[in-house]
């Protein structure tokens, strides 16, 4: 057979032969006895009849997979509860609008029929519209829809309200059918990556990414909880101010620029922020700073994904800026004698960090949430830092409108960073418009191609070094940072040393 087992029924030869086997099976699974129609298709080969000689080894493949997907199936049977789906609703069509609409986040999935579905749909639809609800008005609308006659359709729905006399379990109704939906979940990944695993054309990194995808989907999903009542937000939150005080914990992580951190409090966890500066402004250089000053105080993990340079080039530059020797000797290899030493030293520092570089094209912000989970598997779920090198060259969905693009990207990566409950830095491009002005320090306005970008940040940073642009200019290897957004706190410019020897920033010295 030239098509393997999962090619040939997916396509059209096999559909045909299938109709007329499903017909001779009286569409019913010769070894389990399941009727639905996606439970039977594999198993059809007993009622082919004349078509026998399409399949050659189909059958073998048949029965395999007849025992995984069966296997599979009987225990997502077991992780469903009827008459607790039932109940809910009959609690539902007895409660009010406004509670109705707390549920309406729940997936339809929850119910594991089309019937409990269609209802749960209709009545979180009438909420919505603040109309009300009740078995009469459901069932003329199943009728409607030739789901049930109007009449069965009551006596079902009523049914179901007499089984739920207490409305104050409706919401304990909805937890334990949420958590049974996300069991079954679980339970039909196996399935799916043994049928993905099948595709021996497709790489094993693109197999990896996407059955980590199927696995967050899951986790987002799981995270539900998030009504919280401000009685326990309030004590949180004084704990936390009362630690502060005491200096046990730090508001934020410091990024080793004092006059920046006392502007900031140390970057916020959940904080997306943008660097952004027009070419050879040191960028790069500053994100990769401050990198290096989270893990080396501070011993916390930090993933870098540069998109722009090689993961050998974002290692020359940290060792250029740990052992203050130029980069483009460490390129072309011409080392001194005297410069071994701080080479090595810097070289035996570097490799104790705990710094992470990922430098593949085409990176979305899914991979970039995969391969940080990787990375906070590794050190106990926590993570310091997470650097994007940069926006511009981050993949989406091929929108046409690359600006609409770009809002989707920038929402994601705001995502991430309180998904994951970490900094994010992202470096930007600025329009060229900057270069036709008299005064070329930037503004929130030449951020490239978005709105959006200052929109969905926490924090923008700006870079300008006049020097770039005046070489006679009385601030000679001094960098501003321009603090042009701060979401939560003030704006303004902080002032840095940058040794455009070595691309690297330091705090100034009074």
């Amino acid at each position: 057979m030239s098509l393997n087992y999962y090619e040939y029924i997916n396509s059209q030869d096999w559909q045909e032969v299938r109709k007329l086997a499903l017909r001779r099976s009286g569409h019913k699974c010769q070894i389990c006895g399941k009727t639905n129609d996606l439970d039977v298709h594999h198993n059809s080969y007993d009622n082919l009849g004349n078509e026998r000689e399409h399949l050659e080894d189909l059958v073998v493949l048949c029965s395999e997979h007849h025992q995984l997907y069966h296997d599979s199936l009987a225990e997502v049977d077991r992780l469903a509860d009827q008459r607790l789906e039932e109940r809910l609703l009959g609690a539902l069509l007895q409660q009010i609008p406004a509670f109705i609409k707390s549920l309406s986040d729940f997936p339809p999935d929850i119910f594991t029929s089309s019937l409990r579905r269609e209802v749960f749909n209709y009545l979180c639809y009438r909420a919505s519209e603040e109309k009300a609800v009740d078995s009469v008005i459901i069932a003329g609308y199943l009728a409607q829809c030739k789901v049930l006659e109007a009449e069965e359709a009551e006596k079902v729905l009523n049914n179901w309200v007499s089984s739920c006399p207490n409305l104050q379990n409706a919401e304990s109704y909805a937890k334990e059918l949420y958590d049974l939906y996300l069991r079954r979940q679980i339970q039909q990944l196996p399935a799916k990556i043994t049928r993905l695993n099948r595709n021996y054309q497709r790489p094993i990194i693109e197999l990896i990414d996407t059955i980590q995808t199927s696995i967050q989907v899951i986790v987002n999903k799981s995270d539900t909880n998030q009504l919280i009542h401000i009685s326990d937000i309030v004590v949180q939150t004084f704990q936390n101010i009362e630690e502060r005080y005491q200096g046990i914990t730090l508001p934020g992580i410091p990024c080793g620029f004092y006059d920046l951190d006392a502007m900031t409090s140390g970057f916020q966890r959940s904080d997306l922020i943008i660097v952004a500066g027009r070419p050879s402004m040191g960028k790069s250089a500053f994100c990769l700073d401050i990198a290096s000053n989270v893990t080396n105080v501070y011993k916390l993990p930090v993933c870098i994904f540069s998109l722009e340079m090689s993961k050998e080039q974002v290692v020359q530059r940290l060792l250029s800026a740990e052992a203050q020797i130029e980069s483009s000797y460490l390129r072309t290899g011409r080392i001194s004698k005297n410069q071994w030493t701080p080479l090595s030293l810097a070289i035996s520092n570097l490799a104790e960090l705990p710094i992470y570089i990922d430098d593949r094209p085409n990176l979305s912000v899914a991979k970039i949430q995969s391969k940080a989970r990787q990375v906070m598997l590794e050190h106990e779920n926590f993570l310091g830092l997470i650097v994007i090198d940069y926006i511009q060259l981050l993949t989406g969905d091929n929108d046409e409108n690359r600006a609409r693009e770009l809002a989707k990207i920038t929402r994601s990566l705001k995502g991430l960073a309180k998904e994951l409950n970490v900094p994010v830095i992202v470096l930007s491009q600025l329009n060229r418009s900057v270069e036709s002005r008299t005064n070329k320090r930037p503004m929130l306005s030449d951020l490239k191609e978005s709105g959006s970008i200052e929109e969905d940040a926490d924090l923008v940073l700006m870079l300008y070094r006049d020097e770039y642009y005046s070489p006679d200019t009385p601030d000679r290897g001094i960098a501003e940072v321009i603090l042009a957004k701060h979401r939560n706190g003030p704006t303004g410019t902080i002032k840095l040393l940058f040794n455009t020897q070595f691309a690297c920033f330091k705090n100034i010295k009074f």
